[in-house]
């Protein structure tokens, strides 16, 4: 497959789901990974279910993609899960990528007046972030929430889940069917646009100081944020992309306002204890706490909500590389795009290349784990707002998890 093809990403691409983990190795197999905090809320939703299904444990211990990164380098884990590729020091010589997870990064905040999702800008988030907008009720805010705003309106669709546990006294499995609500998509698996929304808004935004919460560890959620600040508001943010939000910042010291937490969960609990805060993270961090979420403006002028049927549809416009990564492209008017979705990525060892891997066992249950997430868990836990990579993406992934064993 030419590695430059542009790539689709559904929601969903069938009408039921059920389970078909059928390992072709030892069960009692306990995975042990790290990474990116971005993957968390699905990865803790699915190992459950995936324990129950195939018998093998998944531990994850999240830490930031930077540890996941430095960890499986160090090869302390089987698996790892990183938003971004190695950047600064060498990837061991048999790694692979594989693109198996797939969400919105949300514009988060805490303003309980406020009863409505507000509207931003790329140049008004790249202020905020660089602290050069402090208080709300900033006038480049207020014009940003007194305008008349178009959004998509995403179709759905009612599908039938299995989900399988475990009986703890009888030990047998317990099959239940439940229905769940995913984004509809057309023959070529695009999340389809079932209509638009036109209206004026007029948002009050109030008097009261913003404080911005960001990573202090190495995130790939901060480096594909500042990545965007970068890309769509060079002029306000000049600055490279980094994992390191410090270090991606304009300013040379962050300002009063500014406060950093380890970790997507850590961030959300300080949005959570400040009014007036705003932060970056995994959709689900925001739902989870009932934050409110900004609507982002895209390169076709079109304010879209974080949703996993608008990072298909934004993540559609990127190529894929030969390494199985992925780059976006955020300058590309795309109806419907929501400009902050990002592909994430789950680290593991090639076997038909030298260097250190796991021994046969734990490959294949590796590759398995790996298979599950991409084909299954996104459409048992939608409300966790992460997309079910299909097309030339999914077969580029299922390509990269066959190296593993």
């Amino acid at each position: 497959m030419n590695s430059r093809k542009k790539f689709a990403v559904a929601a969903i691409a069938a009408a039921s789901l059920a389970i078909s983990t059928s390992p072709a190795f030892a069960k009692d197999v306990v995975l042990n990974g790290s990474g990116a905090t971005f993957a968390q809320p699905l990865i803790d939703a699915c190992k459950v279910d995936y324990a129950a299904s195939s018998g093998n444990t998944v531990n994850y211990a999240g830490g930031g993609s930077g540890k996941g990164r430095t960890d499986f380098t160090n090869n302390l884990v089987d698996f790892a899960g990183s938003d971004a590729p190695f950047v600064g020091i060498a990837e061991p010589a048999n790694t692979i990528y594989a693109p198996i997870y797939a969400a919105p990064i949300a514009i988060m905040y805490n303003l309980p007046t406020v009863k409505e999702s507000i509207y931003l800008t790329p140049k008004s988030l790249a202020l905020i972030f660089s602290g050069e907008i402090s208080n709300w009720n900033d006038p480049i805010l207020a014009k940003d929430n007194e305008r008349t705003v178009k959004t998509p309106i995403y179709g759905t669709k009612q599908v039938a889940v299995k989900t399988t546990t475990v009986d703890k006294k009888t030990k047998k499995k317990i099959t239940k069917t439940t229905y769940k609500t995913v984004p509809d998509v057309d023959a070529n698996g695009k999340p389809v646009i079932a209509s638009y929304d036109t209206k004026t808004v007029n948002i009050d935004l109030p008097s009261t100081p913003i404080t911005v919460w960001y990573r202090t560890d190495t995130s790939g959620t901060s480096e594909n944020f500042t990545q965007f600040l970068n890309a769509t508001a060079k002029s306000d943010w000049p600055k490279a992309q980094n994992g390191s939000f410090i270090a991606a910042n304009p300013k040379s010291s962050l300002p009063f306002n500014f406060q950093g937490a380890s970790g997507s969960a850590g961030v959300a609990l300080g949005v959570k204890n400040k009014v007036g805060s705003i932060a970056y993270s995994e959709l689900s961090y925001a739902t989870d706490n009932k934050f409110g979420v900004a609507l982002i403006q895209n390169a076709a002028g079109e304010f879209v909500e974080p949703s996993a049927a608008g990072t298909s549809t934004f993540l559609g416009s990127g190529k894929i590389e030969d390494n199985g990564t992925v780059t976006k492209d955020f300058v590309k008017k795309v109806t419907g795009a929501y400009p902050l979705g990002t592909t994430s990525y789950g680290l593991a060892y090639d076997t038909s290349k030298p260097g250190q891997y796991k021994n046969q066992v734990m490959q294949a249950a590796v590759a398995d784990w790996f298979t599950y997430v991409l084909t299954t868990c996104p459409a048992k836990y939608p409300e966790k707002g992460f997309a079910l990579i299909t097309g030339p993406l999914a077969d580029k992934a299922k390509a990269q998890i066959a190296k593993i064993k």
